[in-house]
Formats: structure tokens, sequence, C-alpha cells
């Protein structure tokens, strides 16, 4: 695991990949990422929650976390976005219903030497194909 991958996500380094990336994520060094929403009890599904996102081989993972209370009107880091395409297109987790919802995105790591890595998630290029890890 490479410790220098955030650990809490952070809206002020994140980018939205433009919508000329590739749909395949073919050679443009693109990599499919998983996006889970935790399952909440009857009730309180609009409670907001971080969003745990990770690559296949785990060696990038971190969170999204929604905006703040005061922030929530200025969602510059993409969290409802993100959460919308999960709700109204995601698959349920192993666990069914009872495990929250999934979908599998595009995107890239940037390594940054002065602090921890960027991890960019294309929400133009729509979801990527369902994955079986």
């Amino acid at each position: 695991n490479d410790n220098r991958n955030a650990t809490k996500w952070d809206r002020k380094k994140i980018s939205k990949a433009d919508s000329k990336s590739r749909s395949k994520g073919e050679d443009d060094g693109r990599e499919i990422f998983k996006i889970q929403l935790a399952a909440l009890p009857a009730g309180m599904e609009e409670v907001l929650t971080p969003m745990l996102l990770y690559n296949s081989a785990r060696t990038t993972k971190t969170f999204i976390h929604p905006p703040s209370p005061s922030d929530k009107d200025q969602d510059d880091g993409g969290y409802f976005t993100i959460k919308a395409m999960i709700t109204e297109s995601g698959t349920s987790g192993a666990l069914g219903a009872t495990g929250g919802q999934k979908s599998y995105f595009w995107g890239r790591v940037t390594e940054n030497k002065t602090g921890p890595n960027i991890i960019s998630i294309d929400i133009k290029a729509g979801l990527a194909p369902t994955q079986s890890w």
C-alpha cells in the first residue's frame, strides 16, 4: 500500500477529468475505481456519509467525504454528482440490499511529490463497466 495516497478526500485536490477522455480508458492512463455507498437504516437514507473509493489492486484507497454542512450548496468536489450516479445506476453490494450500493468509475492517480497523490474521477464519461472484484 502506497501511504502517499490520500487517506481523506481533499476536495481542493480533486479534479474532474474532461469529457474528451476515451470511453474505454485504453492507453490514456485511466483505471477503474469502485466507489461504494454505505447502507443506512430505513429512514436515514438522506444522511450524508463518506463513500469508499479504491482500485482493484487496492493500492489506491480513500474516502470521498460529504461537504461540510455550511458547504452543502457549494459541492465543488463532486460528492453529490457521484452519489446520484451510484443511487440511480449502481448495483447492490455483496450483502445485497443491506450492503449498500456501488458503481465503477474511470479515473487516474496523479503523483504529487509534495503531498498526497491526487485521485481524479471522470464523472463526464459515465460509469465504467461493472467489474467482478
